[in-house]
């Protein structure tokens, strides 16, 4: 019996039915919001029938809401980021035929722009400048994966050179908070090392939206005015510490409201939105870094509320027609391109004289993709650059290399 209780022990019993409980009630609370959207709010008990109504979009909101708040205990159980989880269920709400509304849209919108907010703001300028040149060697050789991957499907798909570089900008980015995430709890974050893979994802993340800004932009004759109003935020920026009111309440106000704004009006000057809240973000980079309480309150509201809604829609867009093997061939393809970043990386940091340990965890870093992959994604779907397969399949290589490099890093 001893044995018995060391294997239910080493087995976590308690997560594990956790997790099948949090399963089982999004499966309910989504059969729950099918009866309901089915009969439209008419329901009978016997010889009593009573109605009520029920919008749609508030029906939505509600369901995934719980989507996300079972995404983060999910998350925490299985040890990913919760992007990930709410991806996948957001896939299993597009299988079960829930339809996006533009109030999750807008939601989802205002999300992706904070989203890239935060990433630009990661971009330790300071940190590129110091080393530069290694990192731009690293980014190259992480790079090399990607590129092939591209220039095969660009082959073997015939897809044109616009639509290649959008997949290539996907593929090739990374993911700066996952990569700090992970040098972090391993404690190689302010290593030498660590500071050369994070330098090297910066710089990808940078690369990569630049190839989406060539891909996706457009010359309008109100383009002077918007550099302007960029530029208008860079003097701008640096006084928010100047700001009265409330603790970071006004720069917090401030920042949101610039972000929301000029995002929307992007559109009109043939810019997307994001790649305006990821300049934004960079303006503001050494300012929201340095303020250790501004950057966790803008985190809290980001990540807290507005970017779990992006993350779902993200996953309500992929195609719920899309065969399983289709499915498993891009988790399998994620998975290999993690490998095959992660020990191209690994061999350059083995060549520089790092050790086998630390040379895996910083390699591995700067092979997750996320955040710009998903946007990059999207803006391709949006823009008609990239069909619903293709964005399909984007979204579970993202899936599959945020796997393979977690797994590879655990079994070392």
């Amino acid at each position: 019996m001893g044995w018995l209780s060391d294997r239910i022990d080493n087995a976590r019993v308690g997560p594990l039915l956790t997790l099948v409980a949090m399963v089982a009630a999004v499966f309910a609370a989504t059969y729950v919001f099918e009866i309901i959207a089915e009969k439209g709010g008419h329901f009978s008990l016997g010889v009593v029938e009573f109605e009520f109504e029920v919008e749609y979009d508030i029906l939505v909101i509600v369901l995934v809401a719980f989507y996300i708040l079972v995404a983060t205990r999910i998350a925490h159980i299985v040890g990913l980021p919760p992007g990930v989880v709410e991806i996948v269920m957001g896939a299993q709400l597009a299988f079960w035929g829930v339809k996006s509304t533009e109030v999750l849209a807008l939601l989802a919108a205002i999300g992706a722009n904070l989203l890239l907010f935060m990433a630009g703001s990661e971009i330790d300028l300071a940190l590129l400048r110091g080393i530069l040149p290694q990192a731009v060697i690293v980014a190259l050789v992480s790079a090399l994966a990607p590129l092939a991957l591209t220039a095969a499907l660009h082959i073997t798909l015939g897809l044109n050179l616009t639509s290649s570089l959008v997949i290539f900008a996907s593929l090739s980015a990374t993911s700066v908070a996952l990569t700090y995430l992970l040098l972090s709890s391993y404690r190689l974050v302010r290593s030498r090392l660590g500071q050369l893979a994070l330098a090297s994802a910066m710089l990808l993340d940078l690369s990569g939206m630049v190839m989406l800004n060539i891909a996706t932009a457009s010359i309008s004759p109100s383009l002077a005015f918007y550099i302007a109003i960029l530029l208008a935020a860079l003097l701008l920026y640096p006084l928010l510490p100047r700001l009265g009111g409330a603790p970071f309440e006004a720069e917090i106000r401030l920042i949101t409201m610039t972000v929301i704004i000029l995002g929307f009006l992007s559109d009109f000057v043939g810019v997307h939105s994001v790649l305006t809240s990821f300049i934004l973000g960079v303006i503001a980079s050494e300012t929201v870094r340095t303020r250790v309480q501004l950057r966790e309150k803008l985190e809290s509201l980001a990540t807290g509320f507005f970017t779990p809604f992006f993350f779902i829609a993200s996953g309500m867009s992929i195609d719920p027609g899309i065969p399983l093997h289709y499915v498993a061939l891009a988790l399998a393809g994620g998975v290999a391109l993690a490998l095959a970043r992660t020990y191209t990386v690994y061999i350059y940091f083995r060549f520089t004289g790092s050790s086998r340990r630390s040379s895996l965890i910083a390699a591995s870093s700067t092979a997750m993709l996320l955040t710009v992959t998903i946007i990059a994604a999207s803006v391709g779907l949006q823009l008609g650059l990239i069909d619903s397969l293709m964005y399909s399949m984007l979204v579970w290589i993202v899936v599959g290399t945020i796997l393979g490099s977690f797994a590879l890093v655990k079994m070392r």
